[in-house]
């Protein structure tokens, strides 16, 4: 198998025939959220076919094309465009009920038929102002990393901060973020300063 991507709890490999495996790294059970998946794909939302789920792998279709934030980095996505790809996964998660709670433009894949968001482990329940508060609160963190994303992820907060309510729920986004055992020292200590520049960007 050829590895993809190596994220911060998992890897994705190349199965080959348009497939992929997403395999975490620890102990795991993907089956709610390849069941929300099937769910949101079946009632047209656009998310990757599942084919198997067991145990910590996921078997689902290869969306081919870039990530948002490539696109954006190779000039094929401007940033007004990008935050409005955003804002309209966003509205269109609203009607379906769920929240994905780790929507940004690395978890967006530009497919040949449009947008197809990705990685729905976070996946639950609640008030939609929350997951637009913790996508705002994710872009603020890269903002203040010091990162050479970190202008780029500024840009993009203050283009899709003001279109939506990222401030209601965003003391719980912050208090979801803090939970986060993937959360480095450095993005913890700069969670209350990032929640600040959501209310500046708003």
């Amino acid at each position: 198998m050829r590895l993809l991507a190596h994220g911060r709890d998992a890897d994705v490999f190349d199965l080959g025939d348009g497939r992929v495996l997403r395999r975490f790294r620890h102990d795991g059970d993907v089956a709610a959220e390849a069941a929300v998946m099937v769910r949101l794909r079946e009632s047209g939302f656009p998310v990757p076919e599942v084919f198997e789920a067991a145990g910590a792998d996921l078997i689902m279709e290869r969306v081919p094309g870039p990530t948002l934030l490539a696109a954006i980095r190779n000039g094929d996505k401007g940033i007004a465009e990008a935050a409005a790809v955003m804002r309209d996964l966003h509205e269109r998660l609203r009607k379906h009920h769920v929240l994905h709670l780790d929507l940004h433009p690395d978890n967006v894949l530009m497919g040949p038929d449009g947008p197809v968001l990705i990685d729905w482990t976070n996946a639950a329940d609640g008030p939609p102002e929350l997951d637009a508060a913790v996508s705002a609160l994710i872009l603020a963190q890269e903002a203040l990393s010091g990162s050479g994303r970190a202008v780029l992820a500024d840009e993009l907060l203050k283009a899709f901060a003001p279109h939506l309510d990222v401030t209601t729920e965003l003391d719980r986004a912050v208090q979801y973020r803090r939970a986060n055992p993937t959360m480095s020292a450095r993005e913890l200590a700069d969670l209350d300063r990032a929640a600040d520049l959501v209310r500046a960007a708003r």
